[in-house]
């Protein structure tokens, strides 16, 4: 169980200070980021798939203007707890082995958050025990993490539209959806069960403009469309290779960004202008809210689920996961894992 912010009544569970690392891969590197994860001293974590998308431009004929699409690729997501204290270290460290600072490798970040349950053992292993001194030109960087949550077969509408805004690679995976469609009778007939998940990365300063492009894109002012909501990001690298096609310079658009980074110490520069963000966010959102995962058995999360919904959430999404151990250690569950997110 994770949330953002330290609250308990009486009687309620222990919510100990952590840290959620989300580390994003190409599935061709899932091995390798397995190892980092090893080498890091890391007990316990799971994974579960995503697609990642970016833009392709094409051209049918040679004489022909070109058409831009959308190319998917398989990503493996390992999430894994760790003390706050190691986060930076732990996330460098995995970072590193897995050359996630070069673009087009994957994307890494950290979240705070509270939880219940083991973490497995405080990793203190090689680089993972450091605090992140001595980072020269590998920044990490506060960021903002939105998920909006659409109808199976609207993912991709939602993920050109944050490509097109310039946002580093969205990932896509599936999910059920229970709770404000069980509570709307009849019109829960139109509002299939089956989700998509988008998830993407953003400067902080970007954080509301996106999202009010997005609830555009996808109609989500609407009854029934879906659900958006953002949330903070301690530090992180974001994956900026967001475009494929014929390479007409020495160097990539990405490179040229990355090398800016490191001249500018950070990605400030690369926002948008307040006054363009200050014209388009004009939306109102709700603030405050709790994100509360729930990690269980397979099998167990529809009854989670409903019992939360009595409780008073506003709703859920139902994903699956693997739970395994990168150092071999034996598991106390099974590695079946579903996991329930709700906003409350």
């Amino acid at each position: 169980m994770s949330s953002s912010r330290d609250e308990a009544g009486d009687g309620a569970p222990m919510l100990l200070p952590a840290s959620k690392i989300t580390c994003e891969v190409d599935r061709s590197l899932a091995a390798e980021a397995e190892r980092a994860l090893a080498a890091a001293g890391i007990g316990l974590a799971q994974v579960h798939s995503r697609r990642s998308v970016v833009l392709r431009e094409r051209a049918a004929l040679r004489f022909l203007p070109p058409t831009t699409g959308l190319d998917e690729d398989p990503v493996e997501v390992f999430e894994l707890y760790v003390p706050r204290s190691r986060s930076r270290g732990v996330l460098l460290a995995c970072a590193r082995e897995l050359r996630l600072f070069a673009p087009g490798r994957g994307a890494i970040y950290a979240e705070q958050v509270q939880r219940v349950g083991p973490m497995g053992p405080d990793p203190r292993a090689g680089n993972a025990g450091g605090d992140g001194a001595g980072q020269g030109a590998e920044r990490l960087s506060p960021l903002a993490l939105i998920n909006c949550v659409v109808q199976r077969g609207h993912g991709n509408d939602i993920a050109r539209r944050a490509l097109e805004l310039g946002t580093l690679v969205p990932t896509v995976n599936f999910g059920v959806g229970t709770g404000v469609r069980d509570r709307i009778g009849l019109l829960r007939i139109a509002i299939p069960a089956e989700k998509e998940v988008v998830s993407l990365l953003v400067e902080p300063e970007e954080r509301d403009e996106t999202m009010a492009a997005l609830v555009d894109a996808g109609r989500l002012d609407q009854p029934g469309r879906g659900f958006i909501a953002a949330y903070p990001v301690e530090f992180g690298v974001g994956n900026p290779r967001v475009f494929r096609g014929p390479q007409r310079h020495r160097a990539t658009m990405e490179q040229v960004i990355s090398a800016i980074d490191e001249l500018k110490a950070g990605s400030h520069w690369r926002s948008r202008s307040r006054e363009a963000a200050a014209s388009q966010a004009k939306r109102r959102y709700l603030a405050g809210l709790l994100n509360v995962t729930l990690d269980c058995n397979e099998g167990r999360a529809g009854e989670l689920a409903a019992a939360a919904m009595a409780a008073g959430a506003g709703g859920a999404t139902i994903t699956k996961a693997k739970r395994f151990s990168p150092a071999g250690q034996p598991l106390a569950a099974s590695p079946a894992r579903e996991l329930d997110r709700r906003a409350s």
